[in-house]
């Protein structure tokens, strides 16, 4: 009882003291509320002493688990010798970088900063310096951040096909001049937004696997095309997938390069961190000389930027990740959940799609040759039901939303999932 009256007073007082009494966009049930103390491996505790086996992995970014051994060592040396140092050098940072520019595809220079938001930003902004122009094509229903050119037809989206709707007040409306869309995996539709627009386009920025729908074959390549025909830049939005569904993420399994990619998510260890890697010429624009003396010079500078808490956090991360039975177990027990899960609808003849590029999964319930249309959504209703029945069985997912794998799930989780499912179809 004391454990639920602590999580009661907790819940009280983030409703008195947080817009909605949440921390982000992110908000359960009331009924529901949970207060977080403790991760271990893929289980959390909340406030009142409730363990979940979790599949948020805090909405992706602990793709190790909550407690890797080497994370935590790596974050107790660092912090033994200074957390931050400004946004000046600092060896840490600066070995991370090299590290990383050894495994990504893109190589090429790379800043770091907080954020996929910021990186997605200073990304369009480095586009826009670089080609000087001004319009970004982004793809109907991706994310790109909270900011300004991030949040146009996210999940909203308007009567006439491809206009783009704010998703958001308090966005400056004449930005809305400088966003074209198209549909994902659409290349017809590509390729009439660059025929009509390809000169005025500086950045072409998407999610390589848009949420969790991997692209059409050939897709990728038309687009780097497109882009590299018209003098664009092209920026692979790589928050979800770097790392995730590959060590070299969407660029190593799909084989196509960018011009610019963006990190976040998993890139710190679980720590907040996120960077812009790519073409040296383009990234120069970022450098102090270049935004002093040059016309182009692009301001990207945060005092929090390069901190060698996450960047130490995030070299333990990789170097788990550079092991050689790192991947295939992972991506194995993801896709026997995924497999399990598609076994266990039929069997109970439930009309639902599990969907999901490697270790990430949700259920839909639509017509399953329009799962790559954002305007087909699935069964809601249905959908919350089934992530509330796994709620309700001690699997913490989100409900309506994506759902996560990390190397810390067991062949036990696996299974776990598979008993409460059963469980669930056959009341669907």
């Amino acid at each position: 009882m004391t454990g639920s009256s602590d999580q009661r007073n907790l819940i009280e007082t983030a409703a008195r003291i947080f817009p909605g009494g949440v921390l982000s966009r992110h908000k359960l049930d009331d009924d529901r509320q949970l207060v977080f103390v403790s991760g271990r491996g893929a289980h959390v505790t909340d406030a009142a002493g409730r363990e979940f086996l979790d599949f948020t992995c805090a909405g992706g970014a602990v793709l190790l688990g909550y407690d890797h051994p080497g994370v935590l060592a790596a974050l107790d040396a660092q912090a033994r010798r200074g957390v931050h140092f400004l946004g000046l050098l600092n060896d840490t940072a600066i070995r991370y970088g090299a590290e990383l520019l050894d495994v990504l595809p893109i190589g090429g220079q790379i800043r770091f900063c907080c954020s996929g938001a910021e990186a997605t930003f200073n990304a369009i902004r480095l586009a826009r310096a670089y080609t000087g122009r001004d319009r970004v094509l982004k793809f109907e229903g991706a994310y790109h951040g909270h900011h300004d050119y991030g949040m146009w037809s996210y999940n909203r989206f308007a009567a006439d096909a491809f206009s783009p709707v704010p998703n958001s007040a308090g966005m400056a409306a004449g930005i809305a001049d400088d966003i074209l869309l198209a549909p994902y995996n659409d290349v017809a539709a590509a390729e009439d937004v660059f025929r009509r627009e390809g000169p005025t386009i500086a950045a072409v920025i998407m999610e390589p696997v848009q949420r969790m729908t991997a692209p059409a074959p050939g897709y990728l390549d038309r687009v780097r095309d497109l882009a590299s025909e018209t003098g664009a830049v092209l920026i692979f939005d790589e928050t979800v997938t770097g790392f995730r569904i590959a060590l070299g993420g969407a660029q190593e399994r799909f084989g196509v390069l960018p011009d610019l990619a963006v990190y976040g998510k998993s890139l710190g260890g679980g720590l907040p961190l996120a960077a812009v890697v790519g073409d040296p010429d383009i990234m120069a624009l970022a450098s102090v000389e270049a935004w002093q003396n040059d016309p182009r010079g692009v301001f990207f500078s945060g005092t929090l930027f390069g901190n060698p808490m996450a960047c130490a956090a995030g070299r333990a991360f990789l170097d788990a990740l550079r092991t050689p039975d790192a991947f295939p177990p992972f991506l194995a027990r993801a896709e026997a959940l995924k497999s399990g899960l598609a076994q266990i609808l039929g069997k109970h003849g439930v009309d639902a799609h599990i969907v999901g590029e490697g270790p990430m999964w949700r259920l839909y319930f639509g017509d399953p040759d329009r799962i790559h249309d954002v305007r087909t959504i699935s069964d809601k209703d249905r959908q919350r039901a089934f992530d509330l029945g796994l709620l309700d069985s001690g699997i913490f997912v989100r409900p309506g939303g994506g759902h996560y794998f990390s190397m810390a799930h067991t062949d036990e989780d696996v299974e776990a999932v598979l008993r409460a499912a059963d469980r669930i179809a056959a009341r669907l």
